[in-house]
């Protein structure tokens, strides 16, 4: 089943937003469905405090923030539910509900908009209020084997009948199982304020409540599970009325600010090269994709540099932050999502690079079995003609059995910009020795560059030769200038895994092989 987040929003971005970041910080990068209710809200004369003789409007506050991985489905103006008709169905409501006595049916319109999010997310959802911020992961509470996973409160203050309910603030719903047995989560006979008389017990059904009536009954085929949901989250509690107060508010976003603030990679940005649609493997914010299609793809000089071409696309940005990388739109760290401190492990360790692997044969004898060793040889010339500080460095790389593979590393800017001149340079300049035409030069030495020898042996990878031997320039120039980088596995999106931080991890081993990269 997809997993999914679902915010119900009430003129609260602020919360909204921060409540989204918590979620991020504690590990879950499942998407996030913000179902947006603002609409202005009028507090009548000389209640809670306001003018004694005039109403009080606050103004709708829409959700508005753009965040990664974050759909808002906009019903402030009732496109999805018209909350003026759905009231108009029940003309004997009780107009002593509502905030500050104010007709405002909040309760009801919650319900009934989450009996919506059963619909547009059927393979159920972990329903989470904006009003609260989280203070550990929260997948933990998907659990399919329960129809919901959430805190049963067992006396409300207020509730004249002490109806029980299942409260909103947190709490995995599992709609497939729900719907199939015909539990509710909205029952209009079980409705708080759809009833005139307040003696009703069926007028006292708040949030959560008709849902826990329904598990309950129908026991055994629906079973739920009980979770003290305070060791989750912060709340912050009617956070959709107390809209007159925003001041207190932003003191207590403040207050919990080390739950939902961004510091750790504020100053940090990795970069996805990719080059054809693809299904995004990772949505945590410091992740940023850069596709050749939008800076020239078509040029064939594009396919002969491959992931140098979006690396020249951000070197010419003319503000980068402190710290940049670049991983490949199949081929990561082995963090993925859950980014570590970036700041603090590359102060400590210089750089982050890929764990490097034992090819089973030196890195000129690997390049000879499907490459043109003369392209090899003339990178070499250039490397010891125009950096022979690097030089024996690259020799020693290319005698030897170990590779950082994909030119995947993060590291301060000012050494990723020295490195990527290295690469770019070297790569221009064999560009110029060859005459600029590299598919000319493949085609005149078909045997050389193994062409139809190996499956994956086409013009079009061939004449990728600029950021194959750069590839392999970079695995060189991180082991000479951070031989001490914090080294990941990296791992592709085929076999997703999180593997933890080993820094003295021995290299991985892989099969002797004629395959590129």
């Amino acid at each position: 089943m997809k997993q999914t987040i679902a915010i119900i929003h009430f003129n609260t971005p602020e919360l909204t937003e921060a409540c989204i970041l918590s979620i991020r910080k504690q590990g879950c990068q499942w998407p996030v469905v913000v179902f947006d209710n603002s609409a202005d809200i009028t507090i009548p004369a000389g209640t809670n405090g306001n003018d004694p003789k005039e109403d009080t409007i606050i103004k709708a506050r829409p959700f508005r923030r753009k965040m990664r991985g974050v759909k808002v489905i906009d019903n402030t103006k009732g496109q999805v539910i018209n909350f003026e008709q759905f009231l108009s169905l029940y003309p004997d409501r009780n107009p002593q509900v509502g905030v500050y006595k104010s007709s405002v049916w909040g309760s009801a319109k919650h319900i009934v908009t989450v009996q919506k999010l059963w619909e547009l997310l059927p393979d159920g959802f972990i329903l989470v209020e904006s009003d609260t911020l989280v203070k550990r992961d929260i997948t933990e509470l998907w659990k399919e084997q329960y129809s919901f996973c959430g805190y049963v409160q067992r006396n409300q203050n207020g509730n004249r009948f002490k109806v029980p309910r299942i409260l909103p603030m947190l709490c995995y719903m599992n709609v497939p199982k729900l719907t199939k047995e015909g539990a509710r989560y909205f029952d209009p006979e079980r409705c708080w304020g759809l009833k005139a008389d307040a003696n009703l017990r069926g007028n006292w059904f708040d949030t959560g409540a008709c849902l826990l009536d329904d598990v309950l009954r129908m026991r055994p085929r629906l079973v739920g599970l009980h979770v003290d949901i305070r060791l989750f989250i912060e709340h912050y509690g009617g956070g959709s009325w107390h809209q007159g107060d925003l001041q207190r508010q932003s003191a207590w976003l403040k207050q919990h600010e080390a739950l939902w603030e961004p510091v750790e990679n504020n100053n940090a940005k990795i970069f996805i090269c990719a080059h054809t649609d693809f299904e995004q493997a990772v949505w945590n914010d410091v992740y940023e994709v850069i596709d050749s299609r939008e800076i020239g793809e078509g040029d064939v000089h594009s396919l002969f540099y491959s992931e140098l071409w979006q690396m020249m696309s951000v070197s010419k940005r003319k503000k980068l932050p402190r710290y940049i990388g670049f991983v490949q739109y199949r081929k990561y760290l082995s963090f993925m999502d859950k980014v570590p401190a970036l700041a603090k492990l590359i102060d400590e360790r210089g750089a982050i690079t890929t764990q490097p692997i034992d090819m089973g044969m030196t890195m000129r004898e690997q390049y000879a079995t499907w490459g043109n060793p003369a392209d090899l040889d003339l990178m070499t010339d250039i490397i010891r003609e125009q950096h022979p500080d690097m030089a024996e460095a690259w020799d020693k790389a290319l005698d030897s059995r170990l590779f950082h593979p994909a030119s995947i590393a993060i590291m301060k800017t000012e050494d990723w910009r020295e490195m990527f001149s290295v690469a770019w340079d070297v790569a221009n300049e064999y560009l110029r020795r060859i005459g600029g035409d590299i598919v000319a030069r493949v085609k005149a030495n078909e045997k050389a560059y193994h062409i139809g020898e190996y499956d994956f042996t086409t013009l079009t990878h061939e004449i990728r030769v600029g950021g194959q031997i750069c590839e392999r320039i970079v695995s060189a120039w991180m082991d000479w200038r951070f031989p001490h980088a914090a080294q990941f596995p990296m791992v592709t999106v085929a076999d997703k895994v999180e593997v933890p931080f080993t820094p003295t991890s021995k290299p991985q081993r892989t099969k002797r092989t004629n395959s590129k990269k």
